[in-house]
């Protein structure tokens, strides 16, 4: 048997190995291609089925199909709205419903008030009246909010920026203790029969409180009486509308009005609405009569810094002018003493040019408290230097007597300082009349102060108020009012009287122009433009020819401290709290916060201001006429011709002789609000309230009016604010 040849075997292998790994690539590729792309075994979850992905196309399309199909079919009746009103009432009716009355011994008894005879057996209470109205304008920087207000996102949640504004708050008080007693009167304590009373008719519950306004018309008449809406920044504003009707209630009724009112804090907030957040240092909101005294309190410190102020910068220049002559006495005296004629003391002659001699009078000088003209070290007297520290007279030093740690000078000094009316006496009034979480409304004996915001207000215009008060009907849409009330049946709220009219009260308008100057030549005028601008008036003078516009958008110039300002700024003014005892300041004199009165560094002043007037000057013309009551003198005078529209021709007399007097003095008004500091803006929801008082005040503060509470408990008086 021949063995076969391997050599032959192997050179086969060796020339076609090559191809046998390829059909054996091949026979894979085509292996994984049958069974990995084509028979894929990757399935995809679709619609709750698994199908391949070749096919997941073809099913979206099929179900895009469909949806196009229905679009294009008519809509499918539904089943109409069952209202279910009815079944909440009478859960709200009866609570606990499906009780077994046969059973023992559990078994709820039966209301006292029985069925009421046809002819009804309730009267309604009168309301009353409206008393003491009041009315205070305030024009401020407040935070003023960017979005709409709304119980998800309240006014101290949503955003806010500082911004110019004018709102008015008209207050009145009403006699709430009467109200209470006339509801009991009228359905507990004299109805027709003791089993018809019923305590829950027998409370009050606010439902409105109408604020109503008047405009001052170009012609000098009185317009329509419009009611003023609540301000932007009460979140519950859409559910303060009033409805009067019984027909215009919303769903639910009368019953579901008086369970959203007769909540203590939307009671509170109806009657005391809350006021914008002022960004202004110097202002602060109260209700009229407190905001009055808020501004005259506000008046005395600045003008008591003034004077103080001025004292203090009389007192430096004082003390600048004696160091200087004594400086210059000394120098005459050293002169003198070289050439062996000095004098020293009260006129005694030493020897000539003694330089031992001189010194040891010095020292005699310093020892016996000499006041002649010896000077002593830095310049200052030697006599005063000694008695400086038992007298405090020196005015050089600016010391002021008895002051200690507290910078407040001595108990009894700080006492009478709490004692003089503060920022914060005015906060302390402001808490009696306001009302509160705690605050029992049947239990009041004072007064209710209760007020209404307008933030609608327009500028250069003129407004006058009344106010009124409204309480919910409790048996508004039933059949149960005596004969007399009948006609009241329908009606959902109970007003009181209107209140008087209060005095009108005029907003500035936040742009002006006041014609300065002419120029003859050209007939230019110089015309200087006040814009109010985050509550800062800015003035620019602007030189107008015929055809030219009345102003233009300016940037503001950096404001420039006077000398009251510096003065304060270092700290120099005696007899605050603004020196202290090594002139660091500590706090304010009258409770104001650290700063206030005092330029700062930073400060709000806006990028630009547009002092665009809209008006184009037309011409400035020559007018002669006559001017006086008793005596009538010759004017000769420019007036300067402008218009708005192109149509209408206003005039303005150049030169502030020729001014209207309304005009000069809102001239003067901006003059003088203009010299006043730029002080930096207020944090929301910050204010003056027990703020600069000073390091260690605090403590002081509670022992002092815990010892003036209980002098007010042992004497049965008022405390002495």
């Amino acid at each position: 048997m021949m063995l076969p040849d391997f050599s032959k075997i192997g050179g086969f292998f060796e020339e076609h190995v090559e191809k046998m790994v390829l059909l054996v690539v091949g026979a894979l590729c085509a292996w994984l291609l049958i069974t990995r792309v084509i028979l894929s075994p990757n399935m995809v979850s679709y619609d709750g089925k698994n199908i391949s992905p070749a096919a997941l196309d073809e099913e979206i399309y099929k179900k895009a199909q469909l949806l196009r199909q229905k679009l294009n079919e008519p809509p499918e009746d539904v089943a109409p709205y069952d209202p279910r009103v009815d079944d909440f009432v009478a859960l709200l009716d009866s609570a606990v419903t499906g009780v077994d009355t046969s059973l023992w011994p559990v078994a709820p008894s039966e209301t006292g008030v029985g069925p009421v005879p046809e002819g009804g057996v309730y009267g309604l209470p009168r309301v009353g009246d409206i008393t003491d109205v009041d009315i205070e304008h305030i024009r401020t920087v407040a935070y003023v909010p960017l979005n709409v207000i709304t119980p998800e996102v309240p006014y101290d949640k949503g955003n806010n920026e500082p911004n110019d504004i004018d709102f008015v708050t008209v207050s009145a008080k009403y006699d709430i203790a009467g109200l209470f007693e006339r509801f009991r009167e009228s359905f507990i304590e004299y109805v027709v029969d003791e089993q018809y009373a019923d305590p829950c008719l027998a409370k009050p519950v606010f439902a409105a409180v109408q604020l109503q306004r008047q405009t001052l018309d170009d012609n000098g008449t009185w317009g329509a009486w419009q009611d003023v809406p609540r301000t932007r920044i009460d979140q519950y504003r859409r559910l303060y509308q009033i409805v009067e009707h019984v027909k215009d209630l919303p769903p639910g009724g009368l019953k579901v009005q008086l369970l959203q009112y007769d909540n203590r804090l939307t009671q509170i907030d109806l009657l005391q609405p809350e006021a914008y957040q002022i960004a202004s240092a110097n202002e602060e909101w109260f209700p009229p009569e407190l905001h009055r005294e808020f501004l005259e309190i506000q008046r005395r410190i600045d003008l008591e810094e003034k004077m103080e102020a001025r004292e203090t910068e009389k007192q430096e220049r004082a003390r600048d002018s004696t160091t200087s002559d004594l400086r210059s006495s000394r120098r005459t005296t050293r002169t003198r003493g070289g050439v062996g004629s000095g004098s020293y003391g009260g006129g005694d002659v030493y020897g000539g040019g003694d330089t031992r001699s001189r010194r040891t009078t010095r020292g005699r000088g310093d020892r016996t408290g000499m006041t002649g003209q010896l000077p002593g070290e830095g310049g200052r007297l030697t006599g005063r230097r000694g008695s400086r520290g038992r007298t405090g007279g020196d005015l050089g030093e600016m010391y002021e007597p008895g002051l200690d740690g507290l910078g407040m000078g001595t108990a009894a000094d700080r006492r009478a300082a709490l004692r003089r009316p503060t920022v914060n006496t005015v906060y302390y009034k402001f808490d009696e009349i306001r009302l509160t979480r705690l605050t029992q409304f049947e239990k009041l004996r004072e007064p209710l102060v209760f007020w209404h915001h307008d933030d609608t207000i327009e500028p250069g215009k003129t407004y006058r108020y009344r106010i009124r008060l409204g309480v919910f009907n409790p048996l508004a849409g039933t059949d149960k009012l005596a004969e007399k009330d009948k006609a009241m049946k329908d009606q959902v709220i109970l007003w009181s009287d209107f209140s008087d009219v209060t005095k009108p009260v005029e907003i500035m308008e936040r742009l002006y122009f006041f014609a300065n100057s002419v120029r003859e030549m050209d007939k230019a005028v110089t015309v200087q433009v006040s814009r109010l601008a985050l509550g800062r008036w800015y003035s620019h003078d602007f030189v107008v020819r015929q055809g030219e516009l009345i102003g233009d958008v300016i940037e503001p110039e950096p404001e420039k401290p006077d000398r009251s300002t510096l003065a304060a700024r270092r700290g120099l003014v005696p007899g605050s709290l603004l020196s202290g005892p090594a002139g660091a300041p500590l706090g304010s004199p009258m409770g104001r916060p650290l700063g206030m009165g005092v330029s700062q560094e930073k400060s709000n002043v806006p990028e630009t201001v547009d002092c665009t007037t809209g008006a184009v000057m037309v011409d400035a013309a020559v007018v002669n006429d006559w001017s006086g009551r008793a005596t009538l003198r010759a004017r000769n005078y420019y007036d300067m011709l402008y218009s708005y529209d192109g149509i209408s021709i206003e005039h303005m007399p150049v030169g502030s002789t020729y001014w209207e007097p309304t005009l000069q003095s809102v001239f003067s008004h901006i003059a003088r609000k203009q010299r006043e500091p730029h002080e930096p803006f207020k944090g929301f929801g910050t204010t003056s309230r027990r703020q600069g008082m000073g390091e260690g005040m605090d403590e002081y503060y509670d022992e002092y009016m815990g010892e003036e509470m209980y002098m007010e408990e042992m004497m049965g008086g008022a405390m002495p604010y």
